[in-house]
């Protein structure tokens, strides 16, 4: 994988300040096969590092190499693999979310034109076993690779979504890890009850922006869970008691099928924008998932969560409902607060 030559200066100091033992003194396995390359795995900083390509269509990968970001596309089995020079974590990605990540004790690196990754991590982030025989010094790893699956172009052709991801990278290193910048919200029923949100700006942010300002003016105040589906969702922030709709502006579709790099998966708890047919049809309506509903992944704009009051949630879903999934008596939202 070639990049700019500024970087070779980076590994070289890299090479300087951890001792390494000798390439030809590691063998790297990968399902009994000895893997041969021209940059042989070496010992950096303690930790055995091999070339990522190699290992990677070992194991029936496809790959591709980003110049501009710095970044590895890895691909098998549907699923999206993404790493970058000097960052520390890899996000794994399924065509409309993120389904894992990896904290990378040491990010990839670059020696002679080629990016290097401990094995460990390379084969902990795919799925594999890896093993250290320190008398042979060889590494061994196993993983169940279906030869006959056919990979080859998937990492290229889907490097928009790397592309998007590293325009992203910080913020979904901060949302993976816990740490998200957030919104804090109290939605109080008419009841007394309270649900608490968490809402993530850095993500999607016109989506928070825009649920915020229609807090602050009042806008929810009165309105209903118009459409409750138990086992799926509860839906409102549309309709007022009489089932009369209160008009809104209408935001962008902040979601991966529309251009947008929203990886936030729709698991129970997850509040999200309602939309008619067109992607740039959402104004006021949310939706709270009660149960996890990956089949409106990428196609709607996740920007929040239920952090207290999901038995809330279960009960409005479990509401007697008439044909059109509206609740027979009115559950009213007495106010939201953003703060």
């Amino acid at each position: 994988m070639k990049i700019k030559k500024l970087l070779l200066a980076a590994a070289a100091v890299l090479m300087l300040c951890a001792p390494a033992a000798l390439a030809d003194d590691i063998t790297v396995e990968v399902n009994g096969v000895k893997i041969n390359s021209d940059v042989p795995a070496m010992v950096l900083n303690d930790r055995t590092v091999v070339p990522v390509r190699a290992i990677s269509e070992a194991l029936n990968c496809d790959i591709a190499w980003d110049g501009d970001t710095k970044g590895v596309n890895i691909y098998r089995d549907n699923t999206l693999y993404m790493m970058w020079i000097d960052k520390p974590t890899a996000f794994k990605l399924s065509p409309a979310s993120i389904e894992d990540w990896y904290d990378m004790d040491m990010p990839p690196v670059v020696i002679n034109d080629r990016t290097l990754l401990p094995l460990r991590a390379l084969g902990e982030l795919l799925g594999a076993s890896v093993s250290w025989d320190q008398a042979s010094l060889t590494a061994s790893v196993t993983l169940n690779a279906d030869m006959t699956e056919e990979n080859s172009g998937y990492a290229e052709q889907l490097m928009n979504y790397e592309k998007l991801m590293f325009g992203m990278y910080d913020a979904y290193d901060a949302y993976v890890r816990g740490e998200a910048r957030v919104k804090n919200v109290i939605i109080t029923m008419r009841d007394g009850r309270e649900i608490e949100l968490e809402l993530y700006p850095d993500i999607a942010p016109e989506s928070v922006a825009n649920f915020e300002k229609l807090a602050n003016e009042g806008f929810y105040d009165g309105l209903i869970f118009h459409r409750v589906i138990d086992g799926f969702m509860i839906q409102g922030g549309g309709f007022n008691e009489s089932g009369t709709q209160q008009p809104a502006e209408t935001i962008t579709g902040e979601f991966i099928s529309n251009g947008y790099p929203n990886f936030i998966k729709h698991e129970r708890g997850v509040v999200s924008m309602a939309r008619a047919e067109d992607p740039n049809s959402a104004s006021s309506q949310f939706f709270i998932v009660q149960e996890d509903s990956p089949h409106l992944n990428g196609s709607y704009a996740a920007f929040g969560k239920v952090i207290s009051g999901m038995y809330i949630i279960d009960d409005i879903a479990s509401a007697q409902t008439d044909a059109s999934d509206r609740p027979v008596e009115n559950i009213v939202i007495e106010s939201i607060a953003v703060y």
